[in-house]
């Protein structure tokens, strides 16, 4: 049988075939070189007159001669070349001694250089040498900054892996998404070869289809899954908290996110949330190291003409500095993770931003008792007196504002939702136990009539994770809100914390706690957490009628010189009911 291999070099690295071996009464083809090492190693203590034309040598021969590195080192006979030449011998004769022998030899010879034949080759054969490769991977990736052109060659098991282990030191995590791009593409191209060119071999493809079990060969007989699909699975396990809006956006228009949905969907939503915490302060749990050094994470609340700010950590709660223009605060926001309040006077309503330590006045409105939301580039002031949005550019100089019209159903708006690409404005009926909900899509301000929702719309609170969106109604009830396939909403009752109809002035999720603000006192047995959601709930409640309570982030040097409320008054009574 003669029985001609390739070892997963390139062309022009290629072994010479010159002489032939006979391996246990099977003949081989070697380069010259190591033909001669092995005659040398067989005759070497035989007399000239026994010495055979043809190179004869059996497998226990071939292991004693593997292992005399030291012996037979001589012009560099232990190339990655011949190594991987015996390897191929080795799975020919299915001898486990001599396979064990030539993998550890493998193991051996790895380095920088030959990694990606020796991977490649590995993952063909489903060899005890892959440990190595995998080890070898796990020291190099954690070098700094190391070179991410080598994932290319990854499965899409190890790639995962590494993902969820949080191996890869790309330096970035723009890096990182683009290497998972790239490895897309090159599995692409590759035409689902697993990285091993089909020119080597047929013969050599059926005897490794031999040795498949039989849970193996039932999974070939299913379709096999897609590209696209493990691209998908590979962005969900990555990391996107340094990723740019310039390279999401690049990834975003990518070939491969045309054909794949799931994965442009994905990189939408982190695109979206990227967008809506650069514009108005929405973070997820893990912050930047230059907000928790500088910076705090607070929950702000309005009574009257003062603004409290409240550690979320310890409890404790302090005022801002008073306002001479604040007679009677309406809202607060959060734009550009900026402070924002509109305070009420008479017929018009004032903003002002929180900046430097002091208000600042940023422009009038005419009208009263708003529902304020920021999102994208714009302030919007939602009027249902006159049945409009007022759309306010704080950014601009002067600041310019302009008008939407209510589309002609609805009426009575109660409360909004900040909600993907769109804003979710949600209105009363004749009846408490209807809502109708209307969406105004950003920035095309194009309305949508979403249909309705079971209870009141009245004080109702939205609140989000890094993922999903929730609404919680003023008797208790938690729904998720969810953007369907044909574009249509739907919302997903998943839990009631009370039974009493509560007036909430607004909730926020922040590292798996839900925190609340109300108007109304709630027993603290009847709060529980929701598995997958939030685990713990702090509650506070005040008797006074407070405004929108939001989260921010404050420079911890305003809040180190507030004034320190340190016990209730009648003035704001605060409580904290948790478990």
């Amino acid at each position: 049988m003669d029985v001609k291999r390739k070892s997963g070099i390139s062309d022009g690295e290629s072994l010479q075939t010159d002489q032939e071996v006979q391996i246990d009464g099977k003949e081989f083809k070697f380069n010259s070189k190591l033909a001669d090492a092995i005659k040398h190693f067989i005759y070497s203590k035989k007399k000239q007159s026994e010495v055979a034309q043809k190179i004869k040598i059996s497998s226990e021969s071939l292991i004693i001669f593997l292992g005399s590195i030291h012996s037979y080192n001589i012009n560099e006979l232990w190339t990655t070349k011949n190594i991987l030449e015996l390897w191929d011998v080795a799975r020919e004769l299915e001898n486990p001694c001599l396979l064990r022998s030539s993998e550890k030899k493998v193991g051996e010879i790895l380095s920088d250089e030959n990694f990606e034949t020796i991977y490649k080759k590995a993952n063909l054969y489903q060899s005890h040498v892959l440990w190595k490769t995998r080890s070898f991977l796990q020291r190099f990736f954690c070098s700094p900054n190391c070179n991410m052109s080598r994932t290319r060659i990854f499965t899409y098991e190890d790639f995962s892996y590494f993902l969820n282990e949080g191996i890869l030191n790309a330096g970035s995590d723009d890096i990182l998404l683009r290497s998972i791009f790239e490895w897309a593409e090159h599995n692409e191209t590759q035409d689902q070869n697993n990285g091993i060119h089909k020119a080597d071999g047929e013969e050599q493809e059926q005897s490794l289809k031999r040795k498949m079990d039989v849970e193996t060969s039932s999974q070939e007989d299913d379709p096999p899954e897609g590209t696209s699909s493990k691209l998908s699975k590979l962005l969900r396990a990555a990391s996107y908290g340094t990723a740019t809006l310039e390279c999401l956006q690049d990834l975003s228009e990518h070939h491969l996110c045309k054909k794949d949905p799931e994965a442009k969907l994905i990189i939408s939503k982190v695109l979206n949330y990227k967008l809506d915490r650069n514009t108005h302060g929405y973070w997820p749990p893990c912050v930047s190291s230059l907000f928790c050094k500088d910076y705090r994470h607070v929950a702000v609340v309005a009574d009257q003409d003062q603004i409290s700010v409240l550690y979320v950590y310890s409890d404790m709660w302090v005022r801002l500095p008073k306002c001479p223009l604040h007679t009677q605060i309406t809202n607060v926001t959060v734009f550009d993770n900026e402070l924002y309040v509109i305070s009420s006077a008479g017929f018009e309503s004032l903003i002002f931003v929180f900046r430097n330590n002091k208000w600042e006045f940023v422009t009038d409105l005419p009208g009263r008792n708003f529902i304020v939301i920021s999102k994208g580039n714009l302030i919007y002031f939602i009027d249902g007196t006159s049945s409009s949005v007022k759309c306010v550019s704080p950014r601009e100089t002067p600041v310019l504002y302009s008008e939407i019209k209510f589309p002609d159903m609805m009426r009575n708006p109660e409360s909004a939702l900040d909600f993907d690409r769109s804003i979710l404005i949600f209105c009363s009926t004749d009846s408490d136990e209807r809502s109708t909900v209307f969406c105004l899509d950003v920035p095309e301000h194009k309305w949508t009539d979403v249909g309705s929702l079971e209870g009141s719309a009245k004080n109702l609170a939205g609140f989000r994770n890094e993922t999903n969106y929730f609404i919680l109604q003023r008797d208790g009830s938690i729904s998720q809100v969810l953007r369907k396939q044909d574009e249509s909403i739907e919302f997903t009752l998943l839990k009631r914390l009370w039974s009493i109809q509560s007036s909430l002035r607004g909730a926020f999720i922040y590292s798996d706690a839900l925190y609340i603000f109300s108007n109304t006192p709630i027993e603290c047995s009847s709060l529980c957490g929701i598995l997958g959601v939030f685990w713990n709930v702090v509650y506070w409640h005040g008797e006074q009628d407070a405004s929108k309570f939001v989260e921010c982030f404050l420079p911890f040097e305003t809040l180190r010189f507030a004034e320190k409320l340190h016990t209730p008054s009648c003035y704001l009574l605060l409580g904290s009911e948790s478990w």
